[in-house]
């Protein structure tokens, strides 16, 4: 799932991104009507409703296993299946998630599930701004809800135990401030978008970990108008000092 460019925040500043690789066996779809590669929610309520930790873990897990039963989406979430079932429900209810057919699993029939689409995303118009600029602020608080719990869980399984001797090749964990023009933007956009290419094309189970990857990027806002950074002719960012600096010093010494 992402935020599309024409929502109230620009693409520029905010495209959350999240993926799941999963390691699953490769299943075959069992209805004729294959998804659609893409569907937009307009509306910002719906988003919202999607937009909940939980829902969004479930979406993507269908997007990996679906068509598939409730039981196959608690497994691969490690979360006991009573648990989902007012999730479904919810997102059922939004249009996203579709009930396919009944299916014998076990000793009884049940619900089988899939996504109207492959990839969700979300495009408002400009009149609800409000609404959608809380909605996109939903979504990155649940990613970032979803990365804490993924690095919580490695580092109780003894994952992020090999700092000392440098990261795992599978573990990452930085941030950057840089000014950045719309060009600049607009690159990072286009390397964002690769880098979801290259992992939608691992969904298939294959070698390796299964693993998390979560990308946001935003404007940063200030309450006092932040300095320009000056540059030489060089290129090269010019020193300054500041005006506590520039005050002359007073020694002092202790009368005896």
């Amino acid at each position: 799932m992402t935020i599309d460019s024409t929502t109230a925040v620009n693409k520029r500043f905010l495209n959350p991104v999240f993926v799941f690789i999963a390691e699953k066996t490769k299943i075959t779809r069992m209805n004729d009507m294959p998804r659609k590669p893409l569907h937009h929610v307009t509306d910002p309520a719906t988003w919202r409703t999607l937009c909940a930790p939980v829902r969004l873990e479930i979406v993507e897990t269908l997007r990996l296993l679906a068509p598939c039963g409730i039981a196959a989406v608690a497994e691969h979430l490690d979360r006991p299946a009573d648990t989902l079932y007012r999730h479904f429900r919810k997102l059922v209810e939004t249009g996203v998630v579709l009930k396919t057919e009944i299916r014998q699993t076990g000793h009884r029939p049940g619900q089988i599930y899939d996504l109207i689409a492959d990839d969700i995303t979300c495009r408002f118009s400009r009149k609800g701004n409000a609404m959608a600029g809380e909605a996109v602020l939903m979504t990155a608080q649940s990613i970032l809800k979803m990365t804490d719990r993924t690095f919580r869980a490695a580092a109780d399984a003894g994952l992020l135990s090999t700092l000392d001797r440098g990261l795992p090749s599978d573990v990452r964990a930085f941030f950057e401030h840089a000014w950045l023009s719309p060009e600049d933007s607009e690159r990072l956009m286009q390397l964002f978008g690769e880098i979801k290419q290259l992992l939608d094309d691992k969904r298939p189970k294959g070698d390796g970990r299964l693993c998390l990857v979560s990308v946001l990027m935003a404007p940063i806002v200030r309450k006092r108008p932040a300095t320009p950074r000056k540059t030489e002719p060089n290129g090269h960012a010019a020193a300054t000092t500041s005006r506590r600096s520039q005050r002359p010093t007073h020694s002092t010494t202790n009368r005896r």
